[in-house]
């Protein structure tokens, strides 16, 4: 027994692959060590039973094999075991385009003397047209992309697979974790109306008059800590949008006194726009002088996810930055890139700066709010 499948189970090993069931190449191995061991030998319905065994994990599957067995005209023995050579031409037509060269036709044998000869010439219809059509992978290729190489090869029709596959996207921080770290940046004051009994003040004033006509009130503590947010909306930060959007959802859970998240391209030029679409467009320094005294968080990939390299643009963001320090106690800029991306990118001239810049994820988003708590 050879170390390759016989054409008959290749080709529906391919088929099944065509419609998209999950067979890989543990499933090849463990077909050709099944026939090694002797099991699929001596009939047709054994080698079904066999593939439907291996490579049928639901209904829908085991349909798909039954069908390919029900398709193919019905072979010897030998070709079943893959010794005869008209199953290693129907595999090789299997592989062929859908249109082929016309086969030349084979002149016909002399007939006897006194025989009707019937047309010569002509070949008869083939009995495995059916099945060359369902033994080729349907594959279709999409129209290339600028800048994006060759095509990429795509299935010409849904797998007709009867599973239903469910996605849920993973983000880089769950929206609860945010939120904690929101709670975590705290800053308590007191102020409001005197509703919190101070009892060493009352403890004072009974000590003092003698007699307490009431007792000493003071406002309750809340957090009195400001955020603002500036996040990059540009092209290069599309695969993190679904983090941008968390961050956005997050901010109502962090029980900040003000917090306000605002968008832009590439570097926050002078204006300052209210959606990730970059609407509602807003003066910039009108912005930075409402949020005076609060904390600034930027979220950019600052070049270096296009890994580029524009002094320009690091020398006007680092001029940016030094504006703001005058009016925000405290800043980070958090970069979804990994540090070592940032090296000989706009990036890594911006991470030299007056802010601190830090990737993003769980320790580096505490140490963050360390930062704009005011912990250097």
């Amino acid at each position: 027994m050879s170390d390759t499948l016989p054409p008959l189970l290749l080709g529906l090993f391919r088929e099944l692959k065509a419609h998209g069931v999950p067979v890989g190449v543990r499933d090849y191995l463990d077909g050709v060590e099944a026939l090694r061991l002797g099991f699929g030998q001596g009939d047709r319905a054994a080698l079904r039973e066999l593939a439907s065994a291996l490579w049928g994990r639901s209904d829908e599957e085991r349909r798909l094999i039954a069908r390919w067995f029900d398709v193919l005209p019905a072979p010897e023995a030998a070709q079943i075991a893959g010794i005869d050579e008209a199953l290693d031409t129907l595999d090789a037509r299997a592989d062929e385009p859908a249109v082929a060269p016309a086969t030349p036709a084979r002149p016909s044998a002399p007939t006897p003397a006194g025989s009707q000869a019937g047309p010569t010439g002509m070949p008869g219809p083939s009995p495995d047209t059916t099945s060359t059509e369902a033994a080729r992978a349907r594959v279709s290729f999409a129209a290339a992309r600028e800048g994006s190489g060759l095509p990429v090869p795509r299935l010409a029709s849904a797998p007709p697979i009867g599973e239903d596959y469910v996605l849920d996207p993973q983000p880089l921080i769950s929206p609860r974790d945010l939120a904690v770290l929101w709670r975590r940046y705290r800053r308590s004051t007191r102020h409001g109306p005197r509703t919190e009994m101070d009892l060493a003040a009352t403890l004072r004033e009974r000590c003092r008059r003698g007699l307490l006509c009431r007792p000493v009130c003071r406002p309750r503590r809340s957090n009195s800590a400001r955020l603002l947010i500036l996040a990059d909306a540009s092209p290069s930060m599309d695969p993190w949008r679904p983090f941008l959007a968390t961050l956005a959802a997050s901010l109502p859970l962090g029980r900040l006194a003000r917090a306000e998240l605002r968008y832009f391209s590439n570097q926050p030029r002078r204006q300052l726009y209210a959606t990730p679409d970059l609407d509602q467009p807003e003066d910039r320094n009108e912005v930075l002088r409402r949020h005076a005294g609060a904390a600034l968080l930027v979220v950019s990939d600052a070049g270096s996810a296009r890994g580029a390299l524009n002094r320009r643009r690091a020398l006007q963001t680092t001029d940016f930055l030094d504006e703001a320090r005058r009016l925000f106690p405290a800043a980070v800029w958090l970069n979804p890139m990994p540090r070592r991306r940032w090296a000989g990118t706009t990036a890594g001239l911006i991470a030299t700066g007056p802010v601190p810049m830090l990737p993003v994820d769980a320790p580096h988003l505490l140490r963050a709010i360390d930062i704009l708590r005011g912990n250097k």
